[in-house]
């Protein structure tokens, strides 16, 4: 049990390594200055402009398209940096031995019922 234990406790630094490194990367992004420009088809009213709601609706999806963009370009970056290839295989080892530990202590429990 206590193997066990352990093993997914190796699980959880690994992973939180990896998160930290890849939150690195995520963070060294640049930014966009300012709110994007909302971009296409919103209805225009008599005065030329969009609803005031229709407005803020897709300045929050701008504002998600451009936080998504980063968040994936930083996951790419991630796994073309080899530290993180590094710590990506560690962490599928940690989570590998752990399962085998998982299912040994589950076979041995079942064994003896």
């Amino acid at each position: 049990m206590a193997e066990n234990k352990a093993a997914w406790d190796k699980v959880g630094e690994d992973f939180r390594a990896l998160g930290r490194q890849v939150k690195q990367h995520y963070d060294q992004r640049p930014r966009p200055e300012g709110p994007g420009e909302p971009q296409g088809g919103a209805q225009e009213s008599r005065e030329g402009t969009p609803p005031a709601d229709r407005r803020k609706v897709d300045e929050a999806l701008q504002k998600l398209t451009e936080s998504l963009e980063q968040a994936f370009s930083a996951l790419g970056d991630a796994v073309r940096d080899p530290h993180v290839g590094e710590q990506t295989r560690k962490a599928a080892g940690s989570l590998s031995e752990a399962l085998t530990a998982t299912f040994a202590e589950a076979s041995e429990r079942f064994r003896k019922k």
